[in-house]
């Protein structure tokens, strides 16, 4: 990507104006995508309400509601109903082997009951003031106090702000939320403009270090600092009071780490806190699409000078530049994972449109010039959000052109093979691959005939053996010749033509290992953006059930980051790594198979990516039911103990455990019934 000239206020207002298009375009796209969803949603609804199933399960209300209400009858209910759901999904033999399974956990010791399910998710505002009353609150002074008196180290924070025609509130507040921290031992450090009212009053205040200039930067302020960590805050922006002292605090068990990070939220108009961002632990690929180290974290300050933290033409990238420098030299990153940063918001002028603008073209500067520095050629573009943390769209350039084996297993279901090689055919921009259909007995006549007739656009090989998609998966590379592998499905459908390449671009990075698509229902609600590992002690896809795309505040779903794990559906793996790490496991045979490859590949020091770029259809459940086989569950989660028990680092602590769609780890129903 070229260099874009830093924009401000006094640029051309035709660039504004194309940006400000941009936006509306990008509003518009995502309004008749939530126009579709809703309309087919009506559809589904309609066919819901005439059938008979529904009519019945409506007279069954009062019913159920009256057994709900009895502990014992309730779980004769939904004893009752799991059976249905097994029924439906599996068949009805399934029902007595569930049974029998249910019964070896009770006599391992395990819960025999059938729990409820909520399916519903409450509101993200309802979840977060929930998490606050239950979670979120903060030491008690004296508790804070008497473990600081038994610190090791008390290093003094030096915080970094710009102010740049700011009101003399905004700045007094910037002292505020320091004077109001447990942990003392900080100094502010602000660069503004001359005509900054608050400046003459500030420079009597203790621990406050102020310069002037015209156009103060990020840099001015660090010239200042003096203590051992520098941290950034934006004026108008509040930390919560124990914001340092958590940060120091973990710096007391392992005082040779470099960055120390938390979470974030925002602060509404009316001062109502929302719209947390509950962030991962160290993750690579997430700094390359936003950074999510700044706010709130702390950087050493000697590491920060040795890297050259701020290069002169940054301007406001200056702290991501700085992220960015850090963590390319082996630094040493923690997280705290706790809500310590509350960012403002603002009513939006033109000034902050310009600012945003001025900020996003230095912040592609700043990334590009880290992918220059470490040979890995590449471009970047602001993905548009309304609201919170800028983020980015992080691309490498192709070095090479490999072949790329395109594994499919199926077995019958003529009509979603066709849409998958049709989507193939007539929508992939990268021309270098092969497809191997792996089939497995097809019996329907029309599905035979399909497969015979596909030669030579496909290679079509005959798997006699009973269903085990490890063991198909495996047999079909045996047949392959590509570099790169591609796992698919027989049921997905290419949207975007630039998936394979999206795909490719991390698959040709040495320290990757896998990669995975972003799926979307045929409604265009997410069906998988990463895998996470540990939900009800197995594993679940990330984000399910979420709109395609949407406005407001970060989505990590929407951007490019590294998970534990990504779905067979789409996955990408490099041969070599395929070979290094013994490929699927056939002991697995149904699910679960392919996280647990990425496990493997994990376990040997690779990356596992997850890219919005490749994207797809997922019709999930055609060819198979939903539910887990009970062996499959228990050989992995005894494989991967260790690992379930640590808690998967791509997620947060902070998050549920027990629902696949990225709630908050509350539970409102448990609080009603108490109280």
């Amino acid at each position: 990507m070229k260099d874009t000239p830093a924009v401000g206020p006094g640029d051309d207002r035709q660039d504004v104006e194309a940006s400000l298009r941009d936006e509306v375009e990008s509003l518009a796209r995502i309004l008749d995508q939530h126009e579709r969803t809703i309309a087919s949603l009506r559809r589904e609804v309609d066919l819901y309400n005439r059938s008979m199933g529904w009519r019945l399960q409506q007279r069954m209300i009062p019913f159920s509601r009256s057994m709900l209400a009895v502990p014992v009858l309730r779980q004769i209910y939904r004893t009752l109903y799991r059976a249905v759901e097994i029924w439906v999904d599996e068949g009805f033999l399934k029902i007595f082997a569930r049974t029998a399974d249910k019964l070896t956990l009770a006599l391992r010791g395990k819960n025999f009951l059938v729990e409820g399910h909520d399916r519903r998710a409450p509101p993200v505002e309802a979840q977060y003031e929930q998490w606050m009353r239950q979670l979120g609150a903060p030491p008690s002074g004296a508790a804070m106090q008497e473990r600081i008196a038994g610190f090791r180290t008390t290093p003094v924070v030096s915080v970094l702000s710009v102010v740049d025609d700011r009101s003399t509130a905004e700045v007094a507040a910037l002292v505020a939320t320091l004077e109001a921290q447990s942990y003392e031992r900080w100094e502010l450090c602000i660069a503004v403009t001359p005509g900054v009212r608050a400046a003459g009053a500030l420079q009597s205040t203790p621990r406050v270090r102020i310069t002037e200039g015209a156009a103060p930067l990020w840099s001015d302020a660090f010239r200042l600092a003096t203590g051992d960590y520098v941290a950034f805050v934006e004026p108008g922006d509040e930390l919560a009071p124990e914001a340092l002292f958590e940060l120091i605090a973990r710096l007391q068990s392992d005082p040779d780490l470099d960055v120390v990070y938390s979470d974030e939220d925002s602060i509404d108009r009316d001062g109502r806190r929302e719209e947390p961002m509950f962030k991962p632990d160290w993750n690579p690929d997430l700094l390359l699409s936003t950074n999510y180290l700044q706010r709130f974290g702390i950087f050493r300050r000697n590491r920060a000078g040795e890297v050259g933290a701020f290069a002169a033409d940054a301007g406001r990238g200056q702290p991501y530049d700085l992220s960015l420098r850090l963590t390319e030299q082996a630094a040493r990153v923690a997280h705290v994972p706790r809500v310590l940063y509350h960012t403002r918001r603002r009513t939006a002028t033109v000034d902050d449109v310009l600012t945003r603008r001025t900020a996003n073209r230095d912040e592609c500067r700043v990334l590009v010039a880290a992918l220059d520095r470490r040979h890995t050629p590449g471009r970047t573009a602001a993905v548009f959000a309304r609201r919170g943390p800028r983020c980015y769209a992080t691309r490498f350039d192709l070095r090479q052109r490999p072949l790329v084996s395109i594994i499919i297993p199926t077995k019958d279901k003529r009509p979603l093979l066709e849409t998958t090689l049709e989507s193939i055919w007539t929508r992939t921009d990268y021309d270098r691959y092969e497809i191997i259909i792996v089939d497995n007995q097809s019996t329907d006549a029309d599905a035979v005939r399909y497969l015979a007739s596909l030669a030579p656009r496909c290679q079509v090989h005959q798997w006699s053996k009973p269903f085990n998609y490890s063991a198909l998966n495996n047999f079909g590379v045996q047949h392959s010749r590509g570099e790169q592998l591609l796992f698919l499905n027989n049921d997905v459908e290419v949207i975007r033509p630039d998936w394979l390449t999206a795909m490719l671009e991390h698959a040709q990075r040495p320290e990757v290992g896998a990669i995975g698509a972003r799926l979307l229902y045929a409604d265009g609600r997410i069906q998988h953006a990463g895998v996470v590992v540990g939900i009800n002690r197995v594993a679940a896809n990330a984000f399910r059930t979420w709109p395609g795309e949407a406005t407001g505040s970060l989505r990590l779903a929407d951007l490019t980051r590294n998970t534990s794990a990504v779905t067979g559906a789409c996955m990408m793996v490099p041969r070599r790594i395929f070979d290094e790490v013994g490929g699927f496991d056939e002991d697995l045979r149904v699910v679960l198979n392919d996280v647990d490859l990425c496990l493997k590949i994990r376990q040997r020091g690779y990356l596992v990516v997850y890219t919005p770029h490749a994207l797809l259809y997922h019709y999930e459940g055609s060819s198979r039911g939903r539910l887990h086989p009970p062996p499959d569950e228990k050989v992995f989660e005894t494989r991967w103990s260790d690992f379930l028990d640590r808690g998967d680092p791509y997620y947060n602590v902070n998050l549920t455990d027990k629902h696949d769609d990225w709630r908050i780890k509350v539970d409102l129903d448990e609080r009603k019934t108490k109280n």
